[in-house]
C-alpha cells in the first residue's frame, strides 16, 4: 500500500534533497568575490584560485539517496527490505553530511583568509534524516502489526 505514513516522510526526503542539490551548500567572501560551493562544484571562482576545486562529487551522492529512496518506496510489499534500505539510506545521507562538511573545510582552507556562510543546501540533509528515522519507524510498526495479526490466525 503506497497511502501509507512512512511514504509521505520517504517523499518529503526526496524533496529535501532534490532542493539541496540546486541550492548551494556555502558561500565564501573573499576580497569582495562570492564564491559559492554547491552539489555541481564551485562557481564564481575567480583566475587566481584555479588550483582550488571540489574533492566529492556531491551530486553523485545526493542523486543515489532519492534513487534509493524512490527504489524504498517501490519496495512497499516487501517491509524487510525497507527497513533495511532505510538503514542504509540512512548511513549514505550521513555520508554525504560528513562529505559536504569536510570539503566545506577543504575549500576554505584552499582559499586562505575567507569568511565561510553555511547555507541553505547545508541543512537540508540534515532536515532529511528525522524523514528517513520516521519513515523506519512507520515501516516498523507496520511489520509487528503484521506479526500480531499472525500470531491470532
Amino acid at each position: 500500500m503506497l497511502q501509507r505514513i512512512q511514504t509521505i516522510y520517504l517523499l518529503l526526503v526526496i524533496t529535501c534533497m532534490i532542493t539541496s542539490l540546486f541550492l548551494p551548500f556555502c558561500s565564501f567572501l573573499n576580497h569582495n568575490n562570492e564564491i559559492t560551493l554547491g552539489a555541481f562544484g564551485l562557481s564564481n571562482l575567480p583566475s587566481e584560485y584555479t588550483e582550488v576545486s571540489v574533492r566529492f562529487p556531491f551530486y553523485l551522492c545526493i542523486l543515489s539517496v532519492i534513487g534509493l529512496t524512490t527504489y524504498t518506496i517501490s519496495m512497499y510489499k516487501n517491509r524487510k527490505k525497507q527497513l533495511l534500505l532505510g538503514r542504509i539510506n540512512y548511513i549514505l545521507i550521513l555520508l554525504t553530511i560528513v562529505l559536504i562538511l569536510i570539503d566545506i573545510d577543504y575549500v576554505a582552507q584552499k582559499l586562505g583568509s575567507v569568511i565561510a556562510h553555511h547555507d541553505i543546501g547545508t541543512f537540508l540533509p540534515v532536515a532529511s534524516l528525522p524523514f528517513v528515522f520516521l519513515a523506519n519507524r512507520g515501516i516498523k510498526k507496520d511489520e509487528d502489526l503484521v506479526k500480531s495479526l499472525d500470531r491470532l490466525r
